[in-house]
């Protein structure tokens, strides 16, 4: 009997006989699809804040802070400063020639989380009138805009469902009294769903606020960014950072990056070690309770590569069965799941985001229960193809 015949023989002997022994089998099982749930929930976390805030970005949007501010909530930007950029012939504007900016001041509102009433902040972020026309994606969907000069405010669709007292109707408790919620916004699935937004010239006066945190600007073509960069260098008085919309959300939202990145693959690496063992620890009791039928079958003939090959193929098998369980569970438990996090630098604030579990994130973590069960059987395989026929048959 050729080499792979045997392998074919031993896997289908291996297989019929896990009944025999379903509590070992049940360990890598259980273990892997442990890992491949929490390891694809975790990733889905990530992949869903990343999908986020790159929503917001555009290559034509501009974000103006003060220099050397890492994020907008420790920016501060003169009225000065603010007019002199959007007087910048690189600005784009409307039908009527206004320029398409908006000077934003970045604050935060208490609010309560759904499904816990815990206390938790969002973003309220005060806008200029040309703000919907810079962030074209964002529309009113429900009530009306908030009337500039009044405690009114628009909730982010997001943040609506996410977070209680949001409703139309409902009433804010801040500066100068009670905040009126008069209409909501959506558009874009970005992290501006996350926001309460008012004018902000309204909102600079009951904070007496003098300068605003930042601007955010279309520009005629993604092309102009570097001449206003220059143009922005060669005056003094404009002490500013301008960035790329996209870039800037990358860097303000680094911290929380390479938070969730901790998190995802800190605890896969500790459930992924956690399985290898249990793989390790089952497949060897199963060599250790077959050894007089693996040393018989070495006496008819079996080539110890093929018994090898078995054990392997064998555990390969019920990782891959425990991987396609974690899948299953972890589309169904958290696929399109709606949660909200802290923000990070990005915001200080909760945003919210849904998990989303992309095709290679499944493939990867199917890949690797793949090898955490060919690495757990390994060594027991290895015991197998090196066990010495004459001494296993005396101790039977």
């Amino acid at each position: 009997m050729g080499l792979l015949k045997q392998v074919f023989a031993m896997t289908a002997i291996n297989l019929r006989s896990i009944p025999l022994r379903m509590g070992n089998s049940l360990v890598i099982v259980v273990g892997i699809t442990g890992v491949v749930a929490v390891l694809i929930s975790v990733l889905a976390m990530l992949a869903g804040f990343r999908s986020t805030i790159r929503n917001d970005g555009r290559d034509d949007r501009i974000v103006v802070v003060s220099r050397g501010s890492s994020d907008d909530s420790i920016s501060s930007l003169s009225r000065e400063n603010v007019a002199d950029l959007a007087e910048a012939p690189q600005i784009a504007h409307d039908g009527n020639d206004r320029p398409l900016v908006s000077a934003e001041l970045v604050l935060v509102a208490p609010v309560s989380r759904r499904r816990d009433n815990s206390d938790v902040n969002v973003t309220l972020r005060g806008v200029g009138p040309q703000y919907f026309r810079v962030r074209p994606e964002l529309r009113l969907v429900s009530g009306r805009m908030f009337r500039p000069g009044t405690h009114e405010l628009l909730a982010g669709a997001a943040a609506r469902a996410q977070f209680k007292g949001l409703e139309i109707g409902d009433s804010i408790r801040l500066q100068d009294g009670d905040w009126t919620v008069v209409g909501s916004f959506a558009g874009g699935h970005g992290a501006r769903d996350s926001e309460l937004i008012t004018d902000a010239q309204t909102m600079m006066s009951a904070y007496k606020a003098e300068t605003f945190n930042t601007l955010s600007a279309l520009l005629r073509s993604p092309a102009q960014f570097a001449a206003l960069q220059a143009l922005a260098a060669k005056d003094p008085t404009l002490q500013v950072d301008i960035h790329r919309e996209p870039e800037y959300l990358a860097l303000a939202a680094s911290d929380m990056n390479q938070l969730l990145q901790l998190v995802a693959y800190g605890i896969g690496s500790i459930m992924a070690l956690g399985a290898l063992f249990g793989a390790l620890n089952s497949m060897h009791a199963a060599v250790a309770a077959r050894t007089a039928e693996i040393a018989t079958l070495r006496a008819m003939g079996f080539a110890p590569l093929s018994l090898a090959g078995a054990i392997l193929i064998e555990a390969a098998l019920l990782a891959l069965l425990g991987a396609l369980l974690g899948v299953a569970i972890a589309y169904s438990a958290f696929s399109g799941a709606t949660i909200s996090t802290l923000g990070g630098a990005l915001f200080d604030t909760q945003v919210v985001y849904s998990l989303t579990i992309t095709a290679a994130i499944t493939a990867s973590a199917v890949a690797l229960a793949a090898v955490l069960g060919l690495l757990g059987a390994l060594p027991p395989a290895v015991r197998a193809a090196r066990l010495s026929v004459v001494d296993a048959l005396h101790e039977i």
